[in-house]
């Protein structure tokens, strides 16, 4: 039998990277009225910056957001769209 370690999920958290969303040129803009709670966008996000709501819906951490995308591409109701933003990650473009 193969042994196989589960590895604990932990949230992002500030380190010497510090807010990571500055790298970014765009970032997710999710409808609620359009998601049906798939959970797609929470397990493909690399960075463990989706998680859901009290009632179930994903939440994004814009803070730890570093643009990706992945959570738009994996969206199979196109929930999450694109938003351009400016240098620095914080204004839209």
């Amino acid at each position: 039998m193969i042994e196989r370690r589960i590895h604990p999920v932990v949230q992002p958290m500030a380190g010497v990277a510090g807010r990571t969303s500055e790298w970014r040129t765009q970032r997710p803009e999710l409808f609620v009225d359009k998601c049906t709670k798939c959970m797609k966008c929470v397990v493909h996000c690399p960075d463990d910056c989706i998680t859901l709501d009290e009632e179930g819906y994903p939440t994004i951490d814009q803070y730890y957001c570093k643009g990706c995308m992945i959570c738009e591409a994996v969206c199979p109701v196109d929930a999450i769209i694109e938003i351009e933003t400016l240098p620095g990650g914080d204004k839209d473009a």
